[in-house]
């Protein structure tokens, strides 16, 4: 995996995580669908393997 697919990888995670962020701070049926299609999305692009994801990754935090 290049260093860039990795980055590309880190801000997809990082946008996921915003989403979920929002939807906990702000629990509405809108927020959840959209976090749920942002998932599903990704999930789909996974599958499909139109993006890399890590086989192993180090969280620093």
């Amino acid at each position: 995996m290049s260093k860039s697919s990795r980055y590309e990888w880190r801000d997809q995670q990082a946008a996921l995580h915003e989403s979920m962020k929002g939807f906990l701070a702000n629990p509405s049926n809108e927020q959840l669908e959209a976090v749920v299609a942002e998932m599903r999305a990704y999930a789909d692009a996974a599958q499909s393997g139109s993006i890399e994801i890590p086989q192993r990754w180090v969280a620093y935090g």
